[in-house]
């Protein structure tokens, strides 16, 4: 224990002086910049920025990467709150209800919401990691194929609970989305569904497809409208309702901590990602919640599952990517790249020989919560004016975000037309009451499932099937998903016979 409290003390004291505070005040600046403007991800942010690290010390390289890192999240709630378009693909998940709560009037407050549940889930991912960087490093790489594939099963079965009237709708728009996250070059060599495009050799690109279904769609339907928010409905600004909104998120301390433990084990599975954690969280949330029927209407807690498990997951992903060298995420990736330019090689020989380091940049994180969390709130404070701008002058500068965001994932055109083209099937899909979650959650979790299905039959071969329950991860992971899925079957069955006496 006061090895660990030397770690903090010293990782604090690094992370304050030497110019980390001033790489984490500007990498949090561009990274909630960035994270705004749809399509521009935390990846393609710390991309960008990459060769700026050249000249910087290890741990400011490091501290202004993963400070870009965290702030891109908190960035995209504040579009997908006030527009409806989230700014990154983390964020998808909180449209459900903070755009609801935009068009009721509360934006202000469903962006202190979303601010509290972010810092929370932040600050919470990172104190547990000054403390179980071993136990999650040892986790993390008791995660196979079978695991990756049971993962994906459990955020496939959130499908039920994103319905609001027609679980049939949800449940074929989820298949549709599972479908099409299917296409492209398999494990096995084969291309599937791909009409011998090389655009589609790698599948459905799922930023122009969130961009599609959820920013272009939206952009569509501005068309009918003189502004966003009906002018009767519309509030003046008004900081304290930001604030008011932060308190409101922990009105929920169940649903922060559990979304915050959901967004951590996530994260700590390589190539899972915040999209996951987020829509997972969402419906757990949604299952457990005493107020389940009033999630996508604009209810506070559908915005604190979300936006908390997202910015949780971070800590997991920098667990797995510092403690075993493999990227938690595809920004992690970029992380790795920023270490081994500096001359460090991750994994463990990083955890036993560059310990101070490693809690440097954990106590960067915790630090960077704090300024996230002002410059968000001014930020936030700032942008709700745009609920006043006249929808034929925003509708064309949003278009032009989705298209340029969209084209930035490869650089090609294809990409924009695949946005085009899922922004027209979403507003038909709006039209008649089909779920825009339920085809997104299926496009991001399709190629987990498919992918890690194949590889498990590849690996295991005849013990294909009891792979599932050999492996003590893959049977947990089995009994909560039986769990998720019958569960309420059963409740609503003992509640039916406990009050039939009664009757």
């Amino acid at each position: 224990m006061n090895d660990i409290m030397g770690l903090v003390i010293g990782g604090l004291h690094d992370a304050v002086l030497s110019g980390g505070i001033l790489w984490i005040v500007v990498g949090t600046f561009l990274g909630i910049i960035v994270g705004a403007i749809p399509g521009f991800t935390s990846s393609m942010a710390c991309g960008i920025l990459l060769p700026v690290t050249f000249v910087l010390s290890p741990s400011n390289a490091l501290i202004f990467l993963t400070s870009v890192y965290i702030a891109t999240i908190y960035g995209g709630s504040i579009t997908a709150i006030l527009l409806n378009t989230p700014g990154a693909p983390e964020s998808s998940a909180t449209t459900f209800d903070g755009y609801k709560m935009t068009l009721k009037g509360q934006g202000y407050e469903a962006l202190g919401i979303s601010f509290a549940a972010s810092a929370f889930g932040g600050l919470l991912s990172y104190i547990v990691m000054i403390f179980a960087m071993i136990p999650i490093a040892w986790f993390a790489i008791k995660i196979g194929s079978p695991e990756l594939f049971l993962l994906a099963l459990m955020g496939i079965s959130v499908l039920a609970t994103l319905s609001k009237d027609s679980v049939s709708k949800t449940l074929l728009s989820g298949f549709v989305g599972l479908l099409i996250g299917t296409i492209g070059i398999l494990p096995t060599g084969e291309w599937r569904a791909t009409f011998g495009s090389m655009y589609l050799a790698e599948g459905v690109q799922v930023v122009p497809s969130i961009i599609g279904f959820f920013a272009f769609s939206e952009v569509l339907s501005m068309m009918g409208k003189e502004f966003i928010v009906n002018t009767e409905e519309k509030t003046e600004r008004d900081i304290r309702k930001i604030f008011k909104g932060m308190r409101m998120a922990f009105q929920y301390p169940l649903t922060l901590i559990k979304s915050s433990i959901i967004g951590m084990i996530i994260g700590a599975i390589p190539a899972a990602g915040g999209t996951v954690a987020a829509f997972t969280s969402y419906g757990e949330a949604k299952r457990s919640s005493k107020h389940g029927d009033e999630f996508g209407t604009g209810y506070p807690e559908g915005i604190v599952a979300p936006e908390s498990a997202n910015n949780a997951c971070t800590g997991g992903a920098l667990m797995t990517t510092l403690a075993l060298g493999i990227p938690g995420s595809s920004t992690c990736a970029v992380l790795l790249s920023a270490l081994m330019i500096q001359g460090l090689r991750p994994g463990p020989q990083l955890v036993r020989d560059q310990m101070p380091l490693v809690y440097t940049i954990i106590m960067a994180a915790i630090i960077s919560q704090a300024v996230m969390l002002f410059m968000s709130v001014c930020a936030g404070y700032g942008l709700t004016n745009l609920l006043n701008v006249p929808t034929k002058i925003l509708a064309p500068v949003l278009a032009v975000f989705c298209i340029s965001g969209s084209f930035a994932v490869r650089n090609t055109v294809f990409d924009v037309w695949i946005m085009f083209g899922f922004g027209i099937i979403g507003l038909l899909m709006k039209e008649f009451d089909f779920s825009l979650p339920g085809i997104v959650l299926g496009i991001v979790l399709g190629s987990i499932a498919d992918n890690e299905l194949i590889r498990t039959h590849m690996r295991y071969g005849d013990g294909f099937y009891t792979s599932f329950v050999t492996r003590p991860i893959s049977l947990i992971l089995l009994v909560i998903i039986f769990l998720s899925v019958f569960y309420p079957l059963i409740k609503d069955k003992i509640n039916f016979k406990i009050r039939k006496p009664n009757a």
